[in-house]
């Protein structure tokens, strides 16, 4: 049994405006209000009246702007139990696990910028103040049956769930609006995510049947996505005000989405010693497998429109009062559904997969294993707003997959390992469709992409590794992989507005070196044998060609070569521990370094000058490389362990910037803070 406490510097004591919790809010199920209003009211069919739309408005949560409440510190739990019960013959092993971890994350200066020219000045530029409540709970229990000694039977379960209330008010301005001056926006979000899987697993030794050995899994697991509330109302000031009023430009936006995932999986594998055939130790093996995933999405957006003149005085309200029962009256406000964006869909995405493999020790110093798996998958997405379903998005791929493996034992403590094989990389159902999205008010809304296609993968490395004692080790290590249609993420312009959307570059290269050590520091004088080092370097060189179309009849399309995105040209990671020889104190400092990388591309935009369309090339964006320290330390005082964790010692904030004509601006800041946690675990027995 075990309780956790944390402190974090940005957050813990300080005053925010967030949703207090109450009853199942603590276990993160909703008390009430969080939720779609009824079915008949979010129906375009019904919402037409004066007061019809009147009472859809006073069905939706009427939360904004929470008075601000100290931030308490964190809170987790958890409880493992586990056993056996039975005799020799039989037994049955158990364990079973439930945790609970509380904590509010909060901001209050996060802000961000979209810059979609090479002018350098920003669309919009926003400082936020934000506060968000979160609640993870799980539970875990597992059963093992044993029937004899070549039989034995498992039971696993699994549930976790997330929720996510965000609370937020951000100042917000538009120099490039025609407007001037700026926009205050709140936000409410609520997200729950669940996921619950069970898998029935079988083990099976056929000794009279060349000692060959069957192992099946059956898996159904249902994964939920839900978001009854993400709403914004937009407040703006122009020059000439000196109060905010509720926007008539900029409508504010009620989301209501809900996704579910049903994932049926079936997995078969046999394999067989070949030792008369191949020699000692050689093992013949191959398996089956089958997936089946349905997932079926419910979505509808409505923006708000009051029918009163432009600085009404009733736009001047707060927005608990002007969307309270008393100030909503028939002819008031206006709801209109939107039905180019949040599109309902179903998906099946489906996969079948085989495999052959052979495992030979060629020689005393030689081992290879090598195989070949084809995977042949199937996506069909259905637009569900037509009253036909013919498949909107149609995916079929057949991939072969060879992979070898060679391992080169060069002493008693050293290897040369070698591998060669080829993976693939689909998209989700999501990125393949049409609909749009605002996860931020304010930000840009991420789109799909119909025409995205998977990715495939040629991979290769060599690794040197040498283990001097128990627990240290020596490595060295290339790698290299050639990438075929990879899917980016890029930001641009559709009508007018900026989006996020993924596409397919054309190939991405990399190339890497790793460096690997770990061993205690016994050579050096002074040094206390408990003490050990680590240390993990890569320093890679990527590439990727990213296309765009043609804007005119004579233009030649530009494909650009830039940073793999996401990709670091060097990484770090340094660790050292002291621990005592009894085990019972033990004190670890971590470090972490990443060098600049591509966050987010670009897109080629068209542009008319004079008369002519030519492309204008949007600055890509990228984020700054940083180091970070952490520190934990754990002491054992008969059966309860105290630990002690520090993260983000140096305190850095994470920094997004764009490099246009005007230099390096800032378009993204953050800050996370300190964070602090004391936890005391007790056993039990």
């Amino acid at each position: 049994v075990s309780f956790n406490t944390g402190y974090n510097s940005q957050s813990t004591f300080r005053d925010f405006s967030f949703v207090p919790q109450r009853g199942l809010d603590f276990l993160g199920f909703d008390a009430g209000g969080r939720r779609q209003p009824p079915k008949g009211a979010t129906d375009p069919a019904v919402v037409k009246t004066p007061s019809q739309t009147e009472a859809f408005g006073e069905s939706i949560r009427n939360v904004w702007t929470p008075v601000p409440t100290a931030v308490t510190p964190n809170f987790g739990a958890s409880v493992n139990f586990g056993g056996r019960l039975g005799g020799d013959n039989a037994p049955l092993g158990y364990v079973l696990s439930a945790n609970l971890n509380r904590e509010t994350e909060a901001t209050p200066n996060r802000f961000f910028q979209i810059i979609l020219d090479q002018s350098g000045l920003a669309e919009t530029s926003q400082t936020v103040r934000q506060a968000t409540s979160l609640v993870d709970l799980g539970g875990i229990a597992n059963f093992a049956l044993r029937l004899g000694s070549s039989n034995k039977i498992g039971w696993k379960n699994l549930y976790t769930r997330n929720a996510e209330e965000l609370v937020s008010n951000a100042i917000n301005y538009s120099p490039l609006d025609g407007i001037g001056g700026s926009q205050s926006v709140y936000q409410v979000r609520y997200v729950t995510r669940t996921l619950t899987q069970s898998q029935l697993t079988g083990d099976h030794l056929f000794n009279r049947l060349l000692g060959s050995r069957l192992e099946w899994k059956v898996t159904a697991a249902q994964a939920n996505r839900d978001e009854p509330e993400n709403r914004s109302l937009i407040y703006q000031k122009d020059q000439v005000d000196t109060a905010y009023y509720l926007s008539s430009s900029r409508q504010g936006n009620f989301w209501f989405r809900f996704l579910r995932d049903q994932v049926r999986n079936a997995q078969i594998d046999w394999s067989t010693p070949i030792a008369r055939l191949l020699g000692d130790g050689s093992v013949f093996k191959f398996g089956v497998l089958g997936k089946l995933r349905n997932r079926q999405f419910e979505a509808s957006r409505y923006r708000t429109q009051f029918d009163v003149g432009q600085r009404d005085p009733l736009l001047f309200l707060p927005p608990e009062r002007l969307l309270s029962p008393e100030a909503l009256s028939p002819g008031l406000l206006r709801l209109d559904r939107l039905t180019s964006a949040a599109l309902p869909y179903e998906a099946d995405d489906n996969l079948n997969a085989y495999y052959a493999m052979l495992d030979v020790p060629v020689r005393p110093w030689l081992r290879l294993v090598g195989g070949v798996r084809r995977e042949d998958w199937a996506l069909d997405i259905y637009d569900l707003r037509k009253d036909t379903l013919p498949p909107v998005t149609t995916r079929r791929n057949n991939d072969v997959l060879p992979s070898m493996n060679a391992t080169l034992k060069l002493s008693e403590r050293q290897n040369l390992r070698l591998a060669a094989y080829a993976t693939v990389a689909r998209p989700d159902p999501r990125e393949v469709t049409s609909d749009s999205y605002e996860s931020v008010s304010g930000d840009c809304n991420s789109i799909g992409l119909r025409t995205l296609q998977r990715t495939t993968i040629r991979n290769a490395d060599i690794r040197w590794e040498r283990y001097p004692r128990a627990g240290e080790i020596l490595a060295v290590s290339a790698f290299a992989k050639n990438f075929t249609d990879p899917i980016v993420e890029l930001i641009g312009l559709d009508d007018g507005k900026c989006v996020y959307r993924p596409q397919n570059a054309t190939s991405a290269t990399l190339r890497g070196l790793e460096f690997e050590i770990r061993r205690g520091l016994t050579f050096l004088p002074g040094v206390l044998k408990q003490v050990s080092a680590g240390l993990n370097l890569t320093v890679v060189s990527s590439s990727a060609t990213i296309p765009s179309g043609n804007f005119s009849a004579d233009a030649v399309p530009i494909a650009r070569k830039l940073r793999l995105q996401g990709q670091s040209d060097q990484i770090a990671n340094l660790n050292l521990l002291y621990a005592t020889l009894d085990g019972r104190f033990e004190v670890s400092v971590l470090g972490n370094y990443f060098s600049n990388r591509n966050f987010r591309y670009g897109d080629v935009t068209p542009v008319t000058v004079g008369g002519v369309v030519t492309p204008l090339v949007l600055p890509d964006t990228f984020e700054e490389g940083r180091f970070t320290l952490d520190a934990k330390l754990r002491r054992r005082i008969g059966r309860t362990n105290v630990t002690l964790s520090a993260r983000n010692l140096t305190d850095n904030e994470r920094s997004f910037v764009q490099d246009g004509v005007m230099g390096k601006q800032v378009v993204g800041y953050l800050r996370p803070g300190v964070g602090v946690s004391l936890g005391v675990g007790y056993a039990l027995r």
